[in-house]
């Protein structure tokens, strides 16, 4: 038998088209970047997608053919030299794997949410370019996030697409293994995979996306169900990244079967009818932020997480909010930490400054008006790092983080108190445990923990939270999506038409 040669790569990018500044081609050098052979070595042994298509390699022995892998930090829209330098630098990838030999199918780990200067619907741009050169027939599978907007042509373009289970994303190599096992199917057994999607006019809130209560859970529940009956190859369920104002926004499940589309439908359908009835459900209600930060000083014992769901960089937003940490140094916080504020502005004087050096400086506030206003702020400069660290929790276990020159201020609150705070120079958001321990926080003993996020802390710091509060900060990932201006969205859709009927 001839050996399988499988091409793999990817573009991936979550955008938000109300962020102010776009993504450009050095955020996705920056981030993760890597082609040819640094992919194998940048991704083996990690708990990604790519680590999952050469973990399937191993096992279905197929021989890897590494392109380009590249992703940036969720932002505003990709500029169009971005877009087509990435998408060049892909497609010349796939020319050279041809060249050296037969391809028996691609892996491509994209994102579903990419919107570009070039196109609203990224992926299918990319797909497209890919199908220019392997063509119509070869198998190309793709691995999404549970965040993508899913529209027809992508589904068309892809010989599978399959989402991640897990929000906080805890499954990316999972899914990626599973992609590739299946490739090997399609090959060497025949598999006849066929798919329907079913698009739901619903935007749900990001904070009940979490996929280990409820409604989340449910909606799995069933999923695993119908993937388990014969011939289902995968089933798939996107709430979508509603920060998106373009027309397919909203929620999609996939079903592909082997070979039968009327099954395919069916089991889309029975999937997506169970969404919409619990529709109500994905509607997110936080708690006012003095509320939040009141509640969480006089907790018996902490940490109290307090999840700053308006400033979440990780859904495009630039993640120098302040007005959690306004309120927390206003009433008289202590024993109490944020992470991250990125201000290179600040982190530069501070890194200049010291260790045990003082300050006064302006910090955060400064790329937006969605985010809170500038603070004068005085306090000691606690440490400087040059901000990598390795994560080791549940998500992207092994994947080096870069955040930029970084230094941790003890800040002094109005009313007393003290606040320590993580300012980078780079964004990122808070999904291990590494942000606050390399730093010289040691998590466990802060009563309060403010982080950065909408739901993927979770995944790192509810082991170890006696308590977690998602606080109603202003900002670019805001649950109130009725104070941003929606021009393009699809309509009618829930909740902004909330008296409207469906049906798939």
């Amino acid at each position: 038998m001839a050996p399988m040669r499988v091409a793999i790569g990817g573009i991936s990018h979550e955008s938000s088209t109300f962020a102010t500044v776009p993504t450009t081609l050095v955020d996705f050098e920056r981030r993760h970047y890597a082609e040819g052979d640094k992919l194998l070595t940048t991704f083996a042994d990690t708990r990604t997608g790519i680590g999952g298509f050469l973990a399937a390699a191993a096992e279905a022995d197929f021989t890897v053919v590494p392109t380009l892998f590249a992703a940036a930090m969720p932002g505003g829209p990709v500029t169009a030299e971005a877009t087509r330098a990435l998408v060049d630098r892909l497609t010349a990838g796939l020319r050279v794997a041809q060249a050296e030999g037969p391809l028996a199918g691609v892996l491509l780990d994209l994102h579903g949410a990419m919107v570009s200067e070039l196109d609203d619907d990224g992926e299918s741009f990319i797909l497209r370019a890919v199908r220019a050169v392997v063509g119509a027939d070869l198998p190309v599978l793709v691995e999404l996030d549970l965040h993508g907007n899913v529209t027809p042509e992508m589904i068309d373009l892809a010989t599978v697409t399959m989402a991640y289970d897990e929000y906080p994303h805890t499954d990316p190599y999972e899914r990626g293994h599973e992609l590739g096992l299946l490739l090997a199917r399609i090959v060497r057994e025949g598999v006849r995979p066929t798919t329907a999607l079913v698009r739901i006019p619903l935007l749900a809130g990001l904070q009940r996306q979490y996929t280990h209560a409820e409604p989340m859970l449910g909606v799995k529940r069933l999923a695993h169900e119908l993937e388990a009956e014969p011939g289902v190859l995968a089933v798939s369920y996107l709430p979508g990244f509603a920060w998106a104002d373009i027309p397919p926004t909203g929620f999609s499940v996939i079903a592909t079967t082997d070979g039968d589309p009327a099954q395919a439908r069916q089991i889309a359908d029975r999937l997506a009818r169970f969404v919409w009835e619990r529709r109500g459900e994905f509607v997110v209600r936080p708690l006012p932020v003095e509320e939040a930060v009141r509640l969480a000083m006089a907790a018996p014992a902490g940490p109290i997480v307090l999840a700053d769901i308006g400033d979440n960089p990780g859904g495009g937003t630039p993640a120098d909010g302040t007005v959690l940490l306004d309120a927390l140094l206003r009433l008289g916080a202590t024993r109490a930490a944020l992470a991250p504020l990125n201000d290179p502005e600040a982190a530069s004087p501070a890194q200049a400054s010291g260790e045990g050096s003082r300050l006064t400086l302006r910090l955060g506030g400064k790329t937006d008006r969605f985010h809170g206003q500038p603070l004068t702020v005085s306090g000691r400069v606690v440490r400087v790092t040059d901000g990598r660290f390795v994560h080791t929790g549940p998500m992207s276990t092994g994947v080096v983080i870069d955040l930029g020159p970084t230094a941790v201020l003890a800040l002094e609150g109005w009313a007393g108190g003290e606040v320590e705070v993580v300012v980078t120079t780079h964004r990122y958001q808070p999904t291990d445990l590494g942000i606050f321990r390399t730093q010289g926080i040691e998590p466990t003993d802060r009563q309060i923990l403010a982080v950065k996020s909408s739901v993927h802390y979770r995944a790192a710091f509810t082991p170890i939270a006696k308590q977690i509060i998602e606080v109603d900060t202003p900002g670019l990932t805001s649950p109130h999506l009725d104070g941003l201006e929606f021009r393009h969205l699809t309509r009618p859709i829930y909740p902004f038409d909330p008296d409207m009927t469906w049906h798939p």
